[in-house]
């Protein structure tokens, strides 16, 4: 099975040219105002890399959400053209648990069945999308809090039976590296993979549009229309005073 994958949730965009859970070629665009103009040639240049075409592809996959809205309507409206123009299908997945499969790929030792996996991406303003998975016998990974966002000094507060000396946490997304120094402060047993790992690298797709995929024969699951780009970000208002009666 050949699959194109698109990630642009966050700064970095992400794709990926995959055959059997074999990396054929990969691309990336590192400025998050740029994706609208870069996606698709990073996304040709990777195709021509791998000696593909576009209808060469069996699926296509895009992470949908949680990050930046922008990004997201990108990834999908690109992933939903190419998806149609090939009529082949398109398959969405969650942008954390992309990232949590990604780094249970890249964790090496730390890799074990009762270690914790915190994904974390930066929503701005000291705010943070999370999820926490702990891994489970055959590298399963149990999802114990679903996405959620909050403030990060937040966040390590409600982790901390996890958190605590003896519980290794695996972290990842780039939230997990703007907030190091705090986590280190936190989690006794932090663990951070390389940082190209940790923002999502090409077997974590594969594993999280299988995922996807094995819950379901129906191909009409799969039509690109149903495609959309899922936005959890919470709306915070600061109210001001007028002042002397304006």
């Amino acid at each position: 099975m050949k699959m194109l994958f698109i990630d642009s949730s966050a700064r970095l965009a992400n794709i990926f040219v995959i055959e059997d859970g074999h990396l054929l070629s990969e691309g990336f665009d590192s400025g998050e105002k740029t994706h609208a103009s870069m996606l698709l040639p990073v996304i040709d240049k990777a195709l021509k890399d791998a000696g593909l075409t576009v209808n060469d592809i069996d699926v296509f996959g895009v992470a949908n959400g949680p990050g930046s809205y922008t990004g997201l309507r990108i990834a999908v409206a690109c992933a939903k053209m190419l998806a149609y123009g090939s009529n082949k299908p398109l398959v969405t997945v969650n942008t954390l648990d992309f990232i949590a499969l990604s780094a249970l790929h890249a964790a090496g030792e730390y890799r074990k069945s009762g270690s914790y996996i915190l994904t974390m991406l930066d929503a701005r303003n000291t705010l943070c999308f999370y999820a926490v998975y702990k891994i489970r016998p055959g590298d399963s990974l149990e999802d114990l809090t679903g996405v959620q966002s909050d403030y990060t000094a937040d966040i390590l507060d409600k982790l901390g039976n996890i958190a605590s000396p003896g519980n290794t946490v695996i972290l990842c997304g780039d939230g997990s590296i703007k907030n190091k120094e705090a986590i280190d402060r936190s989690m006794k047993d932090a663990y951070f993979p390389e940082i190209k790992e940790i923002t999502g690298n090409y077997k974590g797709a594969y594993a999280a549009v299988c995922k996807q995929l094995e819950k379901s024969s129906d191909r009409n699951d799969f039509l690109p229309g149903k495609a959309a780009a899922d936005y959890y970000k919470e709306v915070h208002i600061t109210l001001r005073s007028a002042g002397n009666g304006n």
